[in-house]
């Protein structure tokens, strides 16, 4: 039963290194498309004349700013929602792992 537990503690290292490393990756793939999606969203405004040129710079960096906002956000709900269900899942495991080892418990009680 121990080492049950320690194995699962050992897990639980592993994936919060996974999900730093994981983390960082992201980090480095948002600062990439952020110069992407200003750059875009700059040329489109300067192409359709939506905007003076002197602020379209600005413009476009905000329209940027709650494009990535509202992706984010959308995005932060799906994984929050998928970790719900993992959650959930694990609880049924667990519950059901106990279930095995109480019946097990319960035919070494009975020898």
């Amino acid at each position: 039963m121990a080492d049950f537990e320690e194995h699962i503690q050992n897990l639980n290292i592993r994936a919060i290194i996974l999900s730093s490393v994981m983390t960082a990756f992201g980090l480095v793939i948002a600062l990439v498309w952020k110069e992407a999606i200003i750059e875009a969203v700059e040329y489109f405004i300067q192409e359709t004349g939506m905007v003076s040129e002197s602020s379209a710079g600005l413009t476009s960096t905000f329209i940027s700013a709650m494009a990535v906002t509202i992706l984010v956000t959308i995005l932060a709900y799906l994984v929050i929602k998928a970790n719900k269900q993992f959650d959930q899942q694990m609880e049924m495991m667990n519950e059901k792992m106990k279930q095995i080892r109480d019946a097990f418990d319960d035919e070494d009680e009975k020898e």
